[in-house]
């Protein structure tokens, strides 16, 4: 009943204040405008005052109630609405004593309000959510045996497990006869992210009320995806943290954020969760042969992470994007992904937007939340090093429609996926595509097959931990010729497939020896002047990056799905 509450509570409001997206229209054709800057705004009162004025054209990932209701009563802004593929938890790290205890984690679980979050956070506007796949999804599992609200079960769970009240109204941990020691919550700042804040406060603050000493740590964004990376001991300095994923239409990260194998610094096994029977069942979420099975380990492991509670899925988010609407137009509401929100797996607003009364060309000024971590595509995933990657990069070989996120050839024009007996005798996945002839980086040299066979070839050789999930299977490649490929691995998967995507320069990496030391961004091309050598097959070539200030990309004039191929 609660969970329902607060769902018809924010569906209500989604449906009167700014409607789901009807009639979508979006064309595979473009950019339209000449440039996109991204000016650097953190300040999130800055931001809404700079859309208003009309000095920023796109906001996007609305989350406060009052600055959505604020902007519904602007006449020149609209607001597109989409169910998201996201998740906002509250992670744990399980290193470290009391939070690698099961009993600790579910009683915290318990005791957390979702409606009292959504209701007073957000008037509403998020949607609860409990399990690890979030509703948009087609793998989510409905029936998933949860830890719903219930501080009086948190704190028989404490009790039961020794962990009794002390004196000073903090629990004494049964391993050591003292009081539980200090931990914090990791939120990025007030001024950055105040929802995030104040959800961290709540949280601190209800935890406190059933005993266990927790507080608040607002700290700078990027300090804090530092800080749950770096590995000191075999440990991660945190002991809680909340953030947000924004997953992809596939239940892979089931896989990819808990697989005990991705509990290295560089990949994104944060919590540290390191249990077989869950790693025997995301292994079969990795390598379905088809969707049936993909659906049916998909539920099966949102099953063992309810009980584990890795994390505690608060809720998810429907991306609520904000354009200036006597300025922009052509913006393209994409299904799990929204209008503005996911650049990095939803191409089709920046290929469609354009200026209101002119056909083509001119600036559209979209607003970057934080500042990039580093635009190196092989060490930095922030959504703000994505959001700029997507439009250097564009989708790969495969991208998704936004209305129902079916298949569409981009780069490649088909591809065909059949089996193969592996050296040792096993079977494995073989992909074959064929490329478009007509695709060039942003220096003019041609994309081929050699850098497909290259990135793959590099991912693993490095063994580069972002993209671990990649290349971890991946056998070797066979160019058939220049604008066909064969991929070979070493297991069977339905997702290989999608695997092959977001490639490198041959012809500008294979120079570089040490690539988390690597700064394309910043150094210049070495034969065409004025770019740098981040260059990619995307619509858009970067042009400038100056920090704390804005990026600056252009039009790249020889795109293949440019207006005027």
């Amino acid at each position: 009943m609660r969970k329902l509450l607060a769902f018809a509570v924010a569906l209500s409001l989604l449906v009167s204040g700014a409607a789901f997206a009807q009639d979508v229209v979006w064309d595979t054709k473009g950019p339209y405008v000449d440039e996109i800057i991204l000016p650097i705004i953190m300040d999130t009162e800055a931001r809404l005052i700079a859309l208003q004025r009309g000095d920023i054209h796109v906001l996007p990932g609305l989350t406060q109630s009052s600055h959505i209701n604020r902007l519904m009563a602007d006449p020149n802004v609209d607001i597109t609405v989409s169910p998201g593929y996201h998740m906002f938890y509250l992670g744990f790290n399980m290193r470290r004593a009391p939070l690698n205890d099961i009993t600790v984690r579910r009683a915290i679980a318990h005791a957390i309000n979702r409606d009292e979050i959504i209701l007073s956070l957000f008037q509403g506007y998020m949607l609860p959510l409990a399990e690890f796949v979030p509703p948009a999804s087609p793998f989510f599992n409905p029936d998933t045996d949860v830890a719903y609200y219930d501080p009086e079960l948190a704190k028989q769970i404490l009790d039961d497990a020794g962990y009794i009240m002390g004196p000073n109204g903090v629990r004494i941990d049964p391993a050591t006869g003292q009081e539980l020691r200090r931990m914090t919550i990791m939120t990025p700042t007030m001024e950055v992210a105040p929802t995030s804040a104040m959800l961290g406060e709540m949280v601190a603050e209800t935890l406190r009320g059933i005993g266990l000493p927790v507080y608040a740590e607002p700290i700078d964004f990027n300090v804090l995806l530092d800080r749950l990376d770096t590995d000191v001991d075999g440990d991660r300095d945190f002991d809680m943290y909340a953030l947000a994923w924004s997953l992809t239409r596939f239940p892979t990260h089931l896989y990819s954020l808990f697989h005990s194998k991705f509990d290295v610094p560089g990949a994104n096994n944060i919590p540290g969760l390191r249990d077989p029977q869950f790693d025997a069942v995301a292994e079969r979420v990795w390598t379905p042969r088809n969707l049936d099975e993909a659906m049916e380990a998909a539920y099966e492991a949102q099953e063992i992470l309810s009980w584990l509670q890795p994390y505690v899925p608060l809720y998810s988010r429907p991306y609520m994007d904000a354009f200036r609407k006597d300025i922009v137009t052509g913006y393209v509401p994409h299904l799990g992904f929204g209008a503005a929100s996911s650049v990095s797996n939803s191409i089709w607003t920046p290929l469609n937007i354009r200026l209101v009364g002119q056909d083509r060309g001119g600036t559209v000024r979209w607003v970057l939340e934080q500042e990039p971590q580093g635009l190196n595509i092989l060490t930095h995933n922030s959504a703000y090093d994505a959001r700029i990657f997507g439009l250097v990069y564009g989708p790969g070989l495969i991208a998704a429609e936004p209305i129902n996120n079916e298949d569409i050839p981009w780069e490649a024009e088909r591809w065909e996926v059949g089996t193969w007996t592996t050296p040792e005798g096993t079977e494995g996945t073989k992909v074959t595509y064929w490329l478009r002839k007509d695709i060039t980086w942003h220096d003019g040299v041609p994309f081929t097959a050699h850098d497909v066979k290259f990135t793959m070839d590099y991912l693993k050789e490095k063994q580069v931990p972002l993209y671990l999930e990649v290349w971890d299977n991946y056998s070797h490649s066979e160019i058939i010729d220049d604008y066909t490929i064969t991929v070979y691995f070493n297991n069977v998967s339905y997702w290989h497939t999608y695997n092959v995507a977001s490639f490198l320069a041959k012809h500008i990496w294979e120079d570089v020896e040490d690539y988390e030391a690597f700064v394309p961004w910043k150094e210049p091309h070495p034969t065409v002047p004025g770019l740098t050598k981040m260059i990619g097959t995307g619509p858009f070539v970067l042009k400038e990056y100056v920090p704390g200030e804005y990026v600056r990309v252009e039009r790249y004039e020889n795109f293949w799905a440019g207006l005027d191929k």
